[in-house]
């Protein structure tokens, strides 16, 4: 059986909660879920099997803040020009300037990129608490009691009404509009138009009190990262004895889609937190950079051969002179000699040259970036009264690309 492809009908029924596999290597060994069995309103056994629904979209850790951010602001090689300027002037046998004049801004730069990078994930940390912290109406045991979002757990049974988003990966039961159901996936897929969703007959016919104290089991696929695929099966019952039922994608409600056109649906959890489809779906944040960034990354190389080239020439010319004219000139203290002395006057030029790549551009376009990003946010005209919903710049770092198009696609000619 592949790891979400679909169960057999026939299969003998598992007795565990998940059945699990070891694979990689065993320095890469990871724990794969390939099956899973929820047993609904048994809150003990699912709380210890599964992971809760609290989501988390941050970047960093207090921990993993400082060296990812120092990772991250090194992979330009602008920082790295002036990491390697401000180490050399530290040598005195070889600067010509103060050092302070180059630590100050370059700290100075890495704070505030650092501090604008924190800001980008606290509100991302904010926004996630938001989402985790939603009141939902859920059933324990046949009780109806309003839980936040990150306290629902795999069996639980969630009663949404039209307009509410779905919390987690659910299975419909029971739907107002005689089994049918609408929701909207443009979180998922970016499609505006309602798509239909159905709940079986047989958990349809139940009354509201075998809803709410519905005690079936439902045997599916571990969490994958397939949004159209939930071939899955259902008893009614938790005991071998019941029949099974056949579950599809079209019994389904994710995660991060909005119930339209149905009063209320009742439905059972089956995947949470980033186990769901969606959070399967999610990747590492990559390090993004704007056509801006890569532009002046590639100068600053440029510049940087540049300067080579004349470091080249000045130290060979110092070099000629020294040997000519150093004796004559007793000033400059050229009567020691030491091992470093062919690499010394090569070094004062580059030092002399550093401000070539200024260091206060890269500062300046930070500032530059974090108040353009607040402009969208204060914007009247992109505010949305009805929905009371301002526009919110979810990084500062690539607001400059917003509607930059490279390439469109289309399926028709007709159609573009």
């Amino acid at each position: 059986q592949s790891t979400w492809g679909p169960l057999d009908s026939h299969s003998h029924y598992l007795p565990r909660a998940i059945e699990r596999v070891r694979v990689m290597p065993f320095w890469k060994r990871k724990t794969v879920e390939l099956r899973r069995t929820v047993r609904a309103n048994q809150v003990a056994l699912n709380t210890d099997a599964f992971p809760s629904n609290r989501i988390s979209n941050t970047k960093y850790t207090i921990l993993t803040f400082l060296p990812l951010n120092l990772y991250e602001q090194f992979s330009r090689f602008m920082n790295i020009y002036f990491l390697i300027i401000a180490c050399l002037q530290l040598w005195k046998q070889v600067t010509p300037v103060n050092p302070l004049t180059t630590w100050l801004p370059l700290i100075l730069i890495f704070a505030v990129s650092a501090i604008k990078e924190g800001l980008d994930d606290y509100f991302r940390a904010q926004s996630d608490k938001a989402a985790n912290n939603k009141s939902c109406q859920v059933s324990r045991d046949g009780v109806v009691t309003e839980l936040r979002s990150a306290d629902i757990v795999c069996g639980d049974i969630v009663y949404l009404v039209e307009d509410e988003q779905v919390p987690a990966d659910m299975v419909l039961l029971q739907t107002s509009s005689e089994g049918s159901a609408y929701i909207e996936t443009a979180n998922l897929d970016g499609e505006t138009d309602l798509k239909s969703r159905t709940c079986l007959p047989e958990t349809q016919s139940l009354s509201r009190d075998q809803i709410v104290s519905f005690s079936g089991v439902i045997e599916c696929a571990g969490p994958n990262a397939e949004i159209y695929v939930f071939n899955s099966n259902m008893r009614l019952m938790d005991s071998e004895s019941a029949p099974l039922l056949s579950l599809s994608v079209k019994q389904t409600i994710l995660q991060g889609t909005v119930l339209r056109n149905t009063p209320w649906v009742y439905g059972v959890v089956v995947y949470t937190g980033n186990q769901t489809k969606v959070g399967m779906n999610k990747r590492e944040p990559p390090v993004k950079w704007t056509h801006l960034d890569q532009r002046v990354n590639k100068t600053t190389v440029g510049i940087f051969i540049v300067q080579i080239c004349f470091i080249i020439v000045f130290g060979v010319l110092g070099a000629v002179w020294k040997a000519e004219n150093g004796d004559k000139s007793a000033y400059l203290d050229y009567s020691v000699s030491y091992w470093y002395d062919p690499i010394v006057v090569p070094l004062r030029f580059m030092l002399l040259m550093s401000s070539m790549i200024p260091i206060s551009l890269k500062v300046t376009m930070d500032f530059v970036k974090f108040y353009y990003a607040q402009l969208i946010n204060w914007d009247l005209n992109m505010y949305d009264s009805e929905a009371d919903t301002p526009a919110e710049a979810k990084s500062t770092a690539i607001s400059e690309d917003l509607g930059q198009l490279e390439y469109v696609f289309s399926d028709k000619t007709g159609t573009l």
